[in-house]
């Protein structure tokens, strides 16, 4: 599951008296619901290997009645296949976390997503809970009520709670959903950097205001976005960056030199080696000086992992926009 953690360990809190009930609609989530009342809601960063995970709930209690809706963002879009082993990680790290009687499992649809719920018998509340996971989008949705299970009116309450379960409009053609979710955008200025989460996710320990830095998934290939505000001095890009190269390494040498058009702004085109340590990491990236600001995209891998990258590098360039200023 290429380090996705089924971080489903939340605990429902708040309380507050029932009245009409509440409808819940997010901008950004893919899907929407009702409560009983006006949910709380917080928000959680858990880390991974790949960075943080975003979970978003919102949560509504009374009594032995308790609702929850939750949004798992991950580093890592999923690939085609993926859900069913997210949902299985995903139950297994429920029911560490809060044991149960599993009562049933089985899939579920919801729009044209298949998900999957998991009904569970809590004896020692003398509860009954049911938990619905759906993926849309590379985003995890969790569905959970849980009520007392003498109680008829509470049961009643729980199935229409998850019966308002509904995927939203602008979310019902799951292909399209599927293909965009496998894009992020990382924004500086008047830069950007459209890039396939399938294939790389931001280093983790990136501190530096303006730099981004990259990896690919089996950390064969690196990449590196830098973008600055102002122009470089005396506006040679290709002599900065090369000059720069040269500080760290025993040797530098120019393979490639070209200009490419990103939208209606004219970019120059590099790819050069670079000797370090006596390991040969081979370069390819787009740079720019001018009134927009300065901006290097690279990425790079050594020399004999370099071929096997080269095609993920060329569309990892090729994600890039400028916004051109005023002339």
């Amino acid at each position: 599951m290429r380090g996705f953690l089924g971080i489903v360990c939340l605990l429902l809190l708040g309380a507050g008296p029932v009245s009409a009930d509440h409808p819940l609609v997010e901008p950004h989530w893919a899907i929407e619901a009702r409560f009983p009342d006006q949910p709380k809601t917080d928000g959680i960063l858990t880390p991974s290997p790949q960075g943080d995970v975003k979970v978003q709930r919102f949560y509504w209690e009374q009594g032995g009645e308790h609702y929850l809706l939750a949004r798992f963002e991950y580093p890592l879009a999923l690939l085609p296949g993926e859900e069913a082993g997210l949902y299985d990680k995903s139950f297994a790290e429920l029911l560490r976390s809060r044991p149960g009687q599993v009562k049933g499992r089985e899939k579920f649809t919801l729009g044209p997503y298949e998900g999957a719920k998991l009904i569970l018998a809590q004896r020692r509340e003398k509860s009954i809970r049911e938990v619905r996971f759906v993926v849309i989008g590379s985003i995890l949705y969790m569905a959970s009520a849980e009520w007392p299970e003498q109680a008829a009116p509470a049961a009643a309450r729980a199935a229409e709670f998850l019966g308002s379960v509904r995927v939203r409009p602008g979310f019902m053609n799951a292909q399209e959903v599927a293909v965009e979710s496998r894009w992020r955008e990382l924004a500086a200025g008047r830069f950007r950097l459209r890039y396939d989460a399938t294939r790389w996710y931001r280093d983790p320990a990136d501190q530096e205001t303006g730099v981004f830095n990259l990896l690919r998934l089996d950390q064969r290939a690196e990449a590196q976005f830098i973008a600055e505000d102002h122009p470089v001095p005396g506006g040679d890009i290709e002599r900065a960056v090369l000059d720069t190269a040269r500080e760290g390494a025993e040797s530098v040498s120019v393979q490639k030199r070209g200009r490419k058009l990103r939208g209606t702004v004219e970019v120059t085109e590099l790819e050069f080696a670079a000797r370090v340590e006596s390991t040969t990491y081979v370069n390819h990236g787009y740079f720019y000086s001018g009134p927009e600001g300065a901006v290097q995209l690279r990425g790079w891998a050594p020399e004999r992992d370099y071929r096997g990258a080269e095609n993920d590098i060329t569309e990892l360039l090729e994600g890039l926009t400028i916004i051109p200023a005023a002339r």
